[in-house]
């Protein structure tokens, strides 16, 4: 074997292992994507599904803690949502939700101590904006104008990553009480 053929061969086995690592980290990077918006069965606070009540599904999303998840949520819901948020900071711009709500939101119902940023932000699109004293008031009403096939969906879009679990056992409760 000459050199030139020795070379030759080095330089193909080379590129051959530089397409194979390519191909492998594209498919590692698209696996880490959909891991990071696909939402495992056993996943507490994120898009679970909490009850169905007279054909109501309800939907625990507390782990939205900014509006990306909210509308990543929103989106994959097919039906008519009854949205139920709560703001204690009054401090988040939620403009980025206005077409997603204006879409597929047919009720807002919000409580905390600072609603009135969500009220103004969501009185021009969402038809129906509902303030209650706390999350057992929210439920309540959710279920008293929830309509077949409708999703109540409580997401809030705020909030500290210290308050998800506290915030998702309280919805799952009220909703299983109902």
């Amino acid at each position: 074997m000459n050199i030139d053929l020795l070379a030759k061969q080095g330089a193909k086995k080379v590129y051959t292992n530089l397409a194979g690592r390519t191909y492998d980290e594209i498919l590692f990077k698209r696996k880490d994507l959909y891991n990071m918006f696909a939402t495992p069965k056993d996943e507490k606070n994120k898009r679970e599904l909490v009850a169905t009540i007279k054909d109501v599904n309800y939907i625990n999303d507390a782990f939205s803690t900014n509006n990306n998840i909210t509308w990543f949520t929103m989106e994959q819901i097919p039906s008519r949502i009854i949205w139920i948020a709560n703001d204690d900071l009054g401090t988040k711009d939620y403009t980025s939700l206005m077409s997603v709500c204006e879409e597929k939101v047919s009720v807002l119902i919000m409580f905390g101590k600072n609603t009135e940023n969500l009220k103004s932000t969501f009185k021009d699109i969402i038809p129906t904006i509902l303030p209650v004293n706390d999350m057992k008031d929210a439920v309540l009403l959710a279920s008293a104008v929830a309509q077949e096939r409708d999703v109540v969906l409580y997401s809030p879009a705020n909030g500290a990553n210290e308050d998800i679990e506290k915030r998702g056992l309280e919805f799952c409760s009220r909703v299983n009480n109902l």
